[in-house]
């Protein structure tokens, strides 16, 4: 090991001329971080658990049904890094370094041990820092002493583990062959050792693209390159039912070729109505149902794939012969029913078993429309403004750009289940169809423009 390992050092500084760039930009990244957690998340925090009501915390996010929120939380996070990973996990070297380091007789492991261990050591420092900043926000406001800065940070420690443990695992995972078993989780000779070249090429090559997208706008080579092929369901085909029902049925049918995809739309669905049921009764804190229409927005999107094809291949000849407008509200119907269904199975049991309000339930059905005509805004948003590749103000625009879809729903659902909560229903419905309806307008409008603009 040690001939493997003086080999590997004499390498290395060929490549890199004896710089150690990569651990100096892994210091800097930790130092701005400390910075920004000090500066910014300590703060927000504090006000944070002042905003929220003490008693109502200690009343729902204690005893048991705290732990299970905290497990289920967790069991999220953990899944989502797993399922990420399958695009990009935590061991990625570049492809020079594949293609006449790691295709070498040294040790696999050893060869790749650099990425992985940077990428369990900002695990690891993001997960102290999330943990020290909640810890400090709660003590701050007075919701606990300072003593709880110790278990937060090891919570956060313990989190950050997982979290690398879950990335790792997923990337071999990733690769049909090789030790997959749990064995392998937070093993790390085992796991880079079963890290197949051909995987880390893939990856490595869609880092880059993926990262040429980003700063360019192009979603839709983005998504490209982060869509699986499709395996499932290749059989079954569309029957005629009309322009708009082909359009339904196909969407339908895109969901059936991405089992994933569909059930983690359902669950998001799910929750996010299960919080609106619950987070509409009076007296509970508007962060309720901000988190939940997060989750629900997430959740849609993932169900309105068929709406945000449409958006990347606007201007192509319309197939069916129907015009844009109409084929975007037919791609609307898929989502929102799938949203609706679920809400009313979910928001039917909150009131028979939990004790819910039928008003929470209805409060969560009324939310379809706005979270579907966000994605319609969201779908046909086009390119990004000509500010987001100017100087100063790129990263702002272009943050602004993509994410004033879910800055109206966030402020108009929220907005709205406020009224609800403070005993004005009525003024809260009003809002609530307002903001639906200039949304959908708005979204209509933006197929309407993109449609034109591509035409010759």
């Amino acid at each position: 090991m040690s001939v493997d390992a003086d080999r590997l050092e004499r390498a290395r500084h060929v490549i890199t001329g004896g710089a150690h760039e990569g651990e100096s930009n892994a210091l800097y990244a930790v130092y701005v971080a400390v910075i920004a957690a000090l500066s910014y998340g300590v703060p927000a925090s504090q006000q944070f658990f002042r905003f929220l009501d003490p008693r109502w915390l200690a009343e729902h996010l204690t005893g048991a049904r705290g732990v299970v929120l905290a497990v289920l939380a967790v069991a999220g996070l953990l899944v989502l890094v797993f399922r990420v990973a399958r695009v990009r996990g935590p061991v990625v070297p570049d492809l020079p370094y594949l293609d006449h380091v790691a295709t070498s007789p040294l040790d696999r492991a050893l060869v790749l041990r650099r990425w992985w261990r940077l990428g369990l050591a900002g695990c690891l420092v993001a997960g102290v820092l999330s943990g020290l900043v909640l810890g400090a926000g709660l003590a701050i406001a007075g919701v606990s002493g300072a003593l709880v800065l110790v278990p937060a940070a090891l919570g956060g420690a313990l989190l950050g583990l997982l979290t690398a443990g879950a990335w790792l695992h997923g990337q071999v995972r990733s690769w049909p062959t090789g030790e997959r078993g749990p064995t392998a989780f937070l093993r790390e000779r085992r796991s880079l050792r079963a890290l197949h070249l051909t995987g880390l090429r893939v990856q490595s090559a869609r880092s880059v693209t993926i990262g040429g997208a980003v700063l360019a706008g192009d979603l839709r080579a983005a998504r490209l390159d982060i869509g699986s092929p499709t395996t499932r369901a290749r059989r079954v085909r569309l029957r005629s039912r009309g322009p708009v029902g082909v359009i339904v049925a196909r969407d339908v049918l895109g969901l059936r070729r991405a089992p994933g995809a569909l059930a983690s739309g359902l669950v998001a669905s799910g929750l996010a109505a299960y919080g609106l049921v619950h987070g509409s009764a009076p007296g509970v804190p508007s962060f309720v149902a901000f988190a939940s229409l997060v989750v629900g927005y997430l959740g849609v999107g993932v169900l309105a794939e068929g709406m945000r094809l449409q958006g990347d291949n606007a201007g192509t000849p319309p197939i069916l012969g129907i015009d844009a407008r109409r084929e975007a509200q037919a791609h609307l119907v898929a989502p929102a029913v799938l949203y609706a269904a679920v809400g009313l199975v979910v928001g039917a049991a909150s009131v028979a078993a939990l004790g819910a309000s039928v008003r929470g339930l209805v409060w969560a059905l009324l939310m379809t429309g706005l979270l579907s005509s966000a994605h319609l805004m969201a779908a046909f948003r086009g390119l990004p403004p000509i500010s987001a590749f100017g100087p100063g103000r790129g990263v702002a625009s272009t943050a602004l750009w993509y994410g004033s879809p879910m800055i109206v729903t966030l402020i108009g659902g929220t907005g709205a289940t406020a009224f609800v909560t403070a005993g004005a229903p009525g003024n809260g419905v009003l809002l609530l169809l307002a903001v639906t309806w200039g949304t959908t307008l708005f979204g209509l409008r933006s197929v309407r423009l993109l449609d034109e603009a591509h035409r010759g």
